[in-house]
C-alpha cells in the first residue's frame, strides 16, 4: 500500500512537472517576437503603383512572409540586429487591401489598407494646427466638420517626441476624414488631400509631423549639423545634455506632473488677438471666474492645510541660494500677515517688483484672505509681451478685509522674485510695510519629460515633499528646438517609408534670430533636404509655404521670405507657395488654411499630375528706368492691381540715397509702370517690404506676387 502511495505521488508530482514545462512552453510559444511600428496598421495608406517598404522587429534568423489581398507574397529573414524590410509592389487598384505578415508561428494581418497618393505634412505651428487648436482654428471649421465625408482621406498623426538620438519607433495612429474625426487633422493637410483626392478620384494618405515654434535645426539630423560650422560646437554639449536629461527624468518620477498651471499665455493671447486693453472684465469673459479658476496650492491660500518647511527670506539671493539654482523657473508661494485694527476703508497694495526681476512671461497673483484681488493678468504690456516692471496700486476692498491678522499670499510662476509690497491707508495716511516673508516651493517647471502635450512644459509639483535641492540634477533644456531632437524622435522613425512627396510651413520662429541674412537658415535648409532625400533614396519634391505677415517680426519678414524665395534656386525640385495676401496683422497663424493647403495642392497637381493648371503667383523679372517711372517686368502676364483707395500701393520707389517713398503704379502693356514725385532719378523698387505689407499684385488666376526688392 506504501508502494503504491508513493506511485502515486511521483506520478503526480510528474504530472505537475509536464503541465508546468507546458505552460514554460506554450508561454514561450505565444511571445510575440514579430513586432510592426504603429505606421503599419488597420486604415493605413501605402503609395500606389510603386515599390512601397515595409518593415519591422523579429527574432535574429526567423522568416517572415509577407501576402496581399492584391496577388502579391514575397518572403524575407530577420537580420542579426533583429530588423527586417521588405519593398513590396502595390498596384494601381485603391482596395481596400489586406496584407498577412507571418512567421512560422505567428500571423499578423493588416485590414482596410488603400493605395494612394502618400504625402509628409511637417513643420510647426501653421502646420499643427488642426480644427479645434487652442485659442486659433480655421476659418471654416463647423463648416468642413459637418461635411467631412471622405472614408478615403486618411491621416497618421506622428505622436510628439524628442530625443538626443536617432530611434526607429514612434506612436501614432490612421484617422479617416469623416465627420468630427478631421478635428484631429491637420487643418493644412486635409485641405491640401481634399484638393488632390477631388482632382485624382484616388485615396490620399498624409503622415503628419509637426511642433509648433520649432526651429529647422532640430528637424536636421546630427550629420547635417556636425558639417555647418555654427553648429559644431554644440555637440559636447548635447553629449553632456543626453546623460542629464536621463538623470534628471529619474529625479522627477518621484513627483506629480501635470500642466503648468499658469493661464497667462492662453489669457494674454486671445486679449492679443482681439487688440483690447487688458482688464477685469474682459477676464470674467474669458474665463469663468478667473479669480478662483486655479487651484495650484489652493488649499494653502485658503487655510485649508499647511505645509512644512516655510523658509524666511528677505532678497532674491536667499531665495537662489537655497534652490540652489539661478536657472529655477517654477511655481512658489509667499505669505505674510498683516494687523488692521479697524477696517473702515479700502486698502491700497503698492507693489514693487524691483530692478532684478525678470519678468518674461510670468504670473503674479495676489491673494487677500484666501481671495484673489490681483493678477499679473490684466497687467499686460501688449508692446513687447511682457508684464509691467513698473510700481502698481492696487485697490483691496473692505469687504475682502478683517478686523485683526489678515493673511496676504503672493503666488508666482515663473522665475521666482520677491520685490517689495507696502499696504496705504489713503485717508489715514497709514503705511503698512510688508517684511520677513515666508516661501514655500509648489513646483518646478520643466519641459515635458515623456508626454509632449501643449503647452510642452509641466510642473513638478513638490507640494509636501521635502526636497533637498543639491541632489536635483541640473536642469536640461532638450526641447523642440534642440538640434536634431524632432529629426530623431519623429522623423527617422519615418524613414524609409514610401512617400510622393513633402509639404512644409516652417519658418516662423527662424525670423527671431535678427540676421538679415539668415546665413544659417540659408545653409541648413538645402542640406536638411538633400539629407532627407539621401536618407529616403528618392528626389521626391519638396514645396514649402513662404511665412505670412504679422507685426511682430522685427522688421525681418521681407529679408526672411527674399531668402525663402532664394531656396528654390538652390533646392532641385522644390517650389514655394507664398501667403503675403493671407496674412493677420495680429495672429501669427492666419485663420485661412484652405487656401494654405489648396495652393500646395495645386502645385502638386501641376508638377506631379499633369494638370495644366496656374500654380504660383506674378514672378519679379527685372526693371527698367525711364526718366521719373520705373518699369517693372514679371514673368507671368495678365497682371491684376488690387489696391484699396484707403492705403498704399505697397510698391515703394528711391534714388541712390535708398530713402524709399510710396508709389503710384499702373498695368501698362503687362508690367507695372511705378513712379513717386518725390523720387525724380528712381535707381530701387521694392513690393510689400514690412512685417505686414499688404499683398496688392495678382495674376488674373489670383494668385499673389512675392515680395521682392532689386537692391
Amino acid at each position: 500500500m506504501k508502494k503504491l502511495k508513493n506511485s502515486l505521488i511521483r506520478i503526480r508530482f510528474y504530472q505537475l512537472l509536464l503541465f508546468y514545462l507546458c505552460l514554460i512552453g506554450c508561454e514561450q510559444e505565444i511571445e510575440q517576437t514579430l513586432i510592426l511600428p504603429s505606421l503599419f496598421s488597420d486604415g493605413m495608406v501605402l503609395q500606389r503603383d510603386t515599390l512601397a517598404h515595409v518593415w519591422g522587429q523579429g527574432k535574429p534568423g526567423q522568416l517572415v512572409t509577407l501576402d496581399g489581398s492584391w496577388n502579391f507574397s514575397k518572403t524575407t529573414r530577420v537580420n542579426d540586429s533583429g530588423t527586417w524590410k521588405v519593398a513590396i509592389s502595390t498596384s494601381k487598384d485603391p482596395g481596400p487591401h489586406t496584407l498577412v505578415i507571418s512567421s512560422a508561428k505567428e500571423t499578423m494581418k493588416i485590414d482596410n489598407l488603400l493605395f494612394g497618393e502618400v504625402w509628409l505634412a511637417a513643420g510647426q505651428s501653421n502646420m499643427e494646427m488642426d480644427f479645434d487648436y487652442c485659442c486659433n482654428t480655421t476659418d471654416s471649421s463647423a463648416y468642413e466638420i459637418n461635411s467631412a465625408n471622405y472614408p478615403n482621406i486618411r491621416m497618421f498623426n506622428v505622436k510628439k517626441n524628442l530625443s538626443y538620438d536617432e530611434i526607429n519607433d514612434l506612436d501614432g495612429s490612421w484617422i479617416s476624414a469623416e465627420g468630427d474625426q478631421i478635428t484631429d487633422f491637420s487643418a493644412v493637410g486635409y485641405f491640401f488631400a481634399k484638393n488632390l483626392h477631388h482632382n485624382l478620384n484616388i485615396p490620399v494618405g498624409i503622415i503628419h509631423a509637426s511642433w509648433g515654434g520649432s526651429r529647422t535645426e532640430a528637424w536636421t539630423s546630427h550629420e547635417v549639423l556636425s558639417k555647418i560650422e555654427e553648429y559644431q560646437d554644440s555637440f559636447d554639449k548635447l553629449k553632456f545634455e543626453s546623460v542629464q536629461n536621463e538623470k534628471l527624468r529619474k529625479f522627477l518620477t518621484r513627483y506629480t506632473s501635470k500642466p503648468m498651471p499658469s493661464t497667462s499665455w492662453d489669457l494674454f493671447l486671445g486679449e492679443f488677438i482681439r487688440n483690447k486693453k487688458p482688464s477685469i472684465n474682459y477676464l470674467d469673459y474669458f474665463i469663468d471666474d478667473w479669480r478662483s479658476s486655479d487651484s495650484l496650492g489652493k488649499e494653502i491660500i485658503k487655510g485649508e492645510k499647511d505645509v512644512q518647511n516655510w523658509l524666511v527670506v528677505k532678497s532674491r539671493d536667499e531665495i537662489e541660494t537655497y534652490i540652489n539654482s539661478k536657472d529655477f523657473i517654477g511655481a512658489v508661494l509667499f505669505k505674510n500677515q498683516f494687523i488692521i485694527e479697524n477696517v473702515e476703508e479700502n486698502i491700497f497694495l503698492e507693489i514693487n517688483p524691483g530692478k532684478d526681476i525678470k519678468w518674461g512671461l510670468l504670473e503674479y497673483d495676489i491673494f487677500i484672505n484666501g481671495y484673489k484681488i490681483f493678477s499679473t493678468l490684466i497687467d499686460i504690456d501688449l508692446k513687447d509681451y511682457k508684464f509691467n516692471k513698473g510700481i502698481r496700486t492696487v485697490e483691496i476692498a473692505k469687504n475682502f478685509l478683517k478686523n485683526g491678522k489678515n493673511q496676504i499670499f503672493v503666488r508666482n510662476i515663473g522665475q521666482p522674485s520677491l520685490g517689495s509690497f507696502h499696504l496705504k491707508s489713503i485717508n489715514n495716511n497709514k503705511t503698512i510695510k510688508l517684511q520677513n516673508w515666508e516661501l514655500n516651493i509648489l513646483g518646478e517647471e520643466f519641459f515635458q519629460i515623456d508626454n509632449y502635450v501643449y503647452p510642452y512644459t509641466s510642473l513638478y509639483s513638490y507640494e509636501d515633499k521635502n526636497i533637498d535641492f543639491s541632489k536635483r540634477p541640473q536642469k536640461t533644456y532638450l526641447t523642440h528646438n534642440t538640434s536634431g531632437s524632432i529629426y530623431n524622435g519623429m522623423l527617422n522613425p519615418l524613414i524609409p517609408f514610401t512617400i510622393k512627396g513633402m509639404i512644409w510651413y516652417q519658418g516662423e520662429s527662424q525670423i527671431g534670430t535678427g540676421d538679415p541674412k539668415f546665413r544659417e537658415y540659408s545653409k541648413l535648409m538645402p542640406l536638411m533636404v538633400e539629407d532627407w532625400r539621401k536618407k529616403w533614396g528618392s528626389n521626391f519634391p519638396f514645396y514649402f509655404a513662404q511665412i505670412a505677415p504679422y507685426f511682430n517680426y522685427q522688421g525681418m519678414l521681407p529679408y526672411f521670405q527674399k531668402v525663402q524665395s532664394n531656396l528654390t534656386k538652390v533646392i532641385p525640385n522644390s517650389e514655394i507657395i507664398v501667403l503675403n495676401d493671407i496674412g493677420e496683422n495680429y495672429d501669427i497663424h492666419p485663420s485661412n488654411k484652405h487656401d494654405v493647403g489648396f495652393r500646395f495642392s495645386q502645385v502638386a497637381l501641376k508638377n506631379n499630375y499633369g494638370f495644366d493648371i496656374t500654380a504660383s503667383g506674378p514672378i519679379y523679372s527685372h526693371i527698367k528706368v525711364i526718366k521719373d517711372k520705373i518699369n517693372i517686368f514679371f514673368t507671368s502676364d495678365k497682371l491684376e492691381l488690387k489696391i484699396d483707395p484707403n492705403s498704399n500701393s505697397s510698391f515703394e520707389i528711391a534714388g541712390k540715397d535708398k530713402k524709399y517713398f510710396n508709389a503710384n503704379v499702373s498695368i501698362v502693356d503687362n508690367y507695372i509702370e511705378a513712379v513717386s514725385d518725390y523720387v525724380s532719378n528712381p535707381v530701387f523698387i521694392r513690393y510689400a517690404w514690412s512685417d505686414t505689407a499688404k499683398a496688392t499684385l495678382f495674376n488674373k488666376e489670383g494668385w499673389p506676387a512675392s515680395s521682392f526688392s532689386n537692391e
